[in-house]
């Protein structure tokens, strides 16, 4: 029974110890004012970038035509590619009525529209042209370099009509990425707003700067067939026997078919290296608006932002995450030809340039065209995998979140960027991503290691042959 008094005081003891002194409860007290403090200026900085942001979208003003700041870039997507668009149209591809107009509203598409009825003439032109190297094909021996000419045009009449259906359904595509651009965090600068049409014109200028080179050396090097297996006494008319025999393997050499024939490659080489071109510019497009979202993301990291911020923020992103898979529907078959093009084109040349070239121009031709080729393909594979990229960038931020705004929404939007796989797609077949390219790499050097065990030297410069074979 004595114990128990001994007890009741050393209780007495501890609890005098574990209470807290004044200067204790008034530390914590400062401390909790601070922390709400910091808290409520986050969420007035975010208030007031609200604000800037609805007094940019509401108050801007109305400008001339005439005047220079008419002509300065929005930003949009729309208006970024306006040029580009424009350019495939002279190539009978996308016939979209407005693609230079400010706003996406004006897109339209028609039957009766004279841009359509040129592209629906050039792909009965196309198809015949293929029919006519099928048939060619057809009659001769079977070989893996023999099917080029099959699989050059086959390639660029299935774009052609896949291009055709497209913009029909374009405007609609242009409209929903407007309108996810204009519910996104704005930019802040002209550079900001002018770097995704700069980015797009440069991509586009170059990829067709090298293509007309392409083209030139082709047409030197053929200059050269012609004159060494040469079947008449004009050296013209010898190149058009040369380069186009699939039309003269059926008929007899006449001037117009000739120009047809010439219209139609000049034509079809475009419209194999723009296929590669459109994959890469709809990249940029879709990196560039997740690339906008972070930037607002980067700049409140670490801060203490209310649950309002983050559920707007994870609500745009999976619109951003909705225009992939809407875009991805619309191109995915477009992408797998350009993939199985480029992988089946490589092989080949990988193979003929273990041939002895026969001159020195077709000699630069050919290694010109190898290295195009392979660049090519791998600034597709990794402007594509950019848009999976930045898509998990997000992720990086969200982790930086202060545990005092760590809330529902964040763990919400974290658990949507982890396990959503946002990347662009060959009809489903496979995802672009940066594993992609040591796929594709793995996969050439397989086969070119099988195709080598069959493999026999052979002349280049066959007469029997067509020069594109």
């Amino acid at each position: 029974m004595k114990i128990l008094p001994k007890l009741e005081r050393k209780l007495r003891r501890l609890r005098k110890k574990v209470t807290r002194s004044p200067l204790t409860r008034k530390l914590d007290l400062f401390h909790e004012s601070a922390r709400k403090k910091a808290f409520q200026e986050s969420c007035e900085t975010y208030k007031s970038q609200i604000e800037k942001e609805y007094e940019v979208r509401n108050t801007l003003p109305k400008l001339n035509r005439s005047n220079k700041e008419a002509f300065l870039s929005d930003g949009t997507f729309h208006q970024a590619v306006g040029r580009v668009l424009l350019v495939a149209e002279f190539f009978a591809m996308m016939p979209v009525k407005g693609v230079t107009a400010k706003h996406p509203s004006n897109l339209s598409f028609s039957w009766r529209n004279i841009r359509t009825c040129f592209s629906v003439l050039f792909i009965a032109s196309s198809f015949t042209n293929f029919g006519l190297s099928l048939y060619k094909v057809l009659n001769n021996p079977i070989s893996f370099n023999s099917i080029k000419p099959i699989i050059f045009r086959g390639s660029v009449l299935l774009v052609l009509i896949v291009s055709l259906n497209l913009a029909r359904r374009w405007p609609q595509l242009m409209m929903y990425w407007h309108t996810v651009e204009q519910d996104l965090p704005q930019y802040q600068t002209q550079m900001g707003r002018w770097k995704l049409g700069h980015t797009i014109a440069m991509v586009m200028l170059v990829g067709m700067m090298l293509s007309v080179a392409e083209h030139i050396l082709s047409m030197i090097s053929a200059i050269n067939y012609a004159s060494f297996c040469n079947r008449t006494a004009d050296p013209i008319q010898n190149y058009f026997l040369r380069t186009n025999d699939e039309i003269f393997f059926v008929a007899s050499y006449s001037t117009p078919l000739a120009i047809w024939g010439k219209f139609q490659n000049v034509y079809s080489t475009f419209i194999w290296n723009y296929m590669d071109m459109f994959v890469m510019i709809v990249s940029i497009g879709l990196a560039a608006k997740f690339r906008q979202l972070n930037d607002d993301l980067r700049n409140f990291k670490g801060m203490n932002m209310a649950p309002a911020y983050w559920s707007e923020r994870r609500i745009q992103y999976r619109n951003i995450c909705i225009l992939c898979d809407k875009m991805d529907d619309a191109i995915s078959l477009i992408t797998m030809v350009s993939f199985s093009n480029n992988l089946y084109f490589i092989c080949v040349q990988l193979l003929r340039s273990l041939n002895t070239m026969p001159s020195v121009a077709h000699a630069v031709y050919f290694y010109f065209s190898l290295i195009f080729l392979i660049g090519r393909t791998l600034a597709v594979s990794l402007y594509s995998a950019n848009v999976h990229d930045e898509s998990r960038l997000t992720l990086r931020h969200l982790r930086c979140v202060p545990k005092e705004s760590w809330c529902p929404e964040v763990k919400r939007f974290t658990e949507e960027v982890i396990s959503d796989e946002v990347a662009l797609t060959g009809m489903k077949f496979f995802h672009l991503t940066r594993k992609l390219v040591l796929s594709v790499a793995g996969t050439i050097v397989t086969y070119e290691l099988v195709l080598i065990q069959f493999h026999e030297d052979n002349d280049l410069w066959d007469c029997e042959q067509s020069y594109y074979s």
